[in-house]
């Protein structure tokens, strides 16, 4: 189960990111506030299950969306249906391998990473591990922590940058 604690520290940083993809879907400020505070009334109803989630930010997002779009079919069911735009299987089987492509790059860039910064980069960035987390499953102190993985996060913008 995911402590009062846990929540504020993972899920509440998320509100601005939120927010601004529900003004988006709604196209309006109070709808996108109020699609907020009911995504995050129905994550702490859920907070049991949400512990077991190994990406508790992506599900947020998902929870945020599928609010969304059933506030837009409750205010206008089948309206501009004809208007939605059409994906392709040949869109999507491209931005499949897009994606895929960047995955290997991102993979291929971190294997050239000393150990402890790719435990680093996996832990936060993949595990979405607090820094407390990190700090426990590297055995380091909280600066030391802090301090390899700015150096992770450098190197991979170096590599980045430099097209290796």
């Amino acid at each position: 189960m995911m402590t009062q604690r846990q929540f504020l520290d993972i899920l509440l940083p998320l509100q601005p990111t939120l927010r601004l993809v529900a003004e988006r879907l709604l196209g309006d400020r109070e709808d996108a506030k109020d699609a907020v505070q009911e995504t995050y009334v129905r994550l702490w109803e859920q907070r049991r299950k949400l512990a077991q989630h190994a990406n508790p930010e992506a599900y947020a997002m998902l929870t945020l969306k599928n609010h969304c779009i059933s506030l837009l079919r409750q205010r206008r069911p089948f309206e501009n249906m004809e208007q939605l735009p059409e994906v392709s299987d040949e869109d999507a089987r491209h931005e499949a391998e897009v994606l895929e492509e960047r995955a290997a790059t991102f993979d291929r860039l971190l294997s050239r990473l000393p150990e402890v910064q790719q435990a680093a980069i996996r832990i936060k960035y993949l595990d979405c591990k607090s820094h407390d987390e990190m700090r426990q499953a590297l055995g380091m102190s909280s600066a030391n922590v802090y301090t390899t993985l700015s150096r992770a996060v450098a190197n991979l913008k170096q590599m980045i940058s430099h097209g290796r």
